[in-house]
């Protein structure tokens, strides 16, 4: 059976773990209004470096054992709604990527109580949620991450319509990528990787001239 639901992935060939889909991720969450936490995690390991975030599966395994109904299927993909999420952890152990984790972020109105009460691990007002790749849903450029890659290697794939978007700058051939993650779809949109111009070689020295040649001159 082909994959129906659009998701976001990484070319690992060329990613250069720079981080800077993190950044993006935390900043553009924090514009929509999300909890301020990175929806992926870069990893660097022998077999490659590259994000790892929700893949948007098809069965959704955590929204399967999600007691809320926080997570759930709609749009094409996995949705979360942070505001009935109970944090009860059952969706990262559901999870077959571990691409979804738990976490909190302090509100003004409870930060001198957190800080003094660090290792009790609960403070009131303090709720700990869901956090997994929404791609960056309410903006209309799509996911941060996939513009921000200064070498193109995040790619958003609707395997349905058969297409893509991509970066800025696609600094490798994503066509064999492309054909091995999703193999019955047909994208005809991939551009062109970007050639690196050669720099052009500096001109030679002009020769010295010694002082004993000026004076036989």
């Amino acid at each position: 059976m082909s994959k129906v639901h659009k998701f976001v992935i990484t070319n690992p060939d060329i990613c250069i773990a720079c981080n800077a889909c993190m950044k993006a991720c935390v900043k553009h969450a924090y514009i929509r209004g999300k909890l301020s936490k990175a929806r992926l995690d870069v990893l660097s390991l022998e077999s490659g470096k590259m994000p790892n975030q929700c893949r948007q599966c098809d069965d959704a395994p955590c929204a399967n054992v999600c007691p809320t109904g926080a997570l759930r299927i709609d749009n094409a993909c996995v949705e979360l709604c942070e505001e009935i999420c109970i944090g009860c952890k059952l969706c990262t152990i559901a999870c077959p990527y571990g691409a979804i984790h738990v976490d909190a972020e302090c509100p003004p109105s409870v930060r001198d109580e957190w800080e003094s009460n660090l290792e009790a691990g609960c403070v009131s007002g303090l709720k700990s949620i869901a956090i997994k790749c929404d791609l960056c849903a309410g903006i209309e450029t799509g996911p941060a991450c996939v513009g921000v890659c200064p070498t193109g290697a995040l790619v958003m794939i609707d395997p349905v319509l058969e297409e893509c978007k991509f970066g800025k700058k696609i600094k490798g051939d994503m066509a064999p990528f492309l054909k091995a993650v999703v193999p019955n779809a047909n994208i005809e949109n991939i551009p062109a990787p970007e050639v690196k111009k050669p720099k052009e070689p500096k001109p030679a020295p002009a020769p010295e001239t010694s002082e004993s040649t000026k004076e036989e001159a």
